[in-house]
């Protein structure tokens, strides 16, 4: 049995690669592709708004579906789907990453 180098992916790592895959293939080039893209448009901007750690949180409660759209909404708008986790590295490592320690996360970024 070969053993697996890359640690499995988070959901939010998946859903993120999701969103890419939207974007870059060609299905949705423009914000009102996305369905139902003003609720969306609204709630991407209140969450770019909050609190990291409430951003965080209201992200792991929410559908995939749903997520997605954000998702592809950030990318679309800033240019990747990270964008609500620019000013939270600890936060970026965790939920996409999938890193919880601070030694992981260093190896990591040393890597990089």
């Amino acid at each position: 049995m070969v053993p697996n180098a890359a640690p499995p992916r988070t959901r939010i790592a998946g859903l993120a690669a999701r969103a890419r895959n939207v974007v870059d293939s060609g299905l949705c080039t423009r914000t009102p592709a996305v369905p139902d893209w003003l609720a969306r448009l609204d709630q991407l901007e209140h969450l770019t708004a909050a609190a990291a750690a409430d951003r965080r949180a209201t992200l792991q409660i929410l559908d995939d579906s749903t997520v997605v759209d954000l998702l592809v909404l950030s990318y679309l708008r800033h240019g990747t789907p990270y964008a609500l986790w620019a000013d939270t590295l600890a936060g970026f490592a965790e939920d996409v990453l999938g890193v919880t320690t601070w030694a992981q996360l260093h190896a990591r970024l040393d890597a990089t």
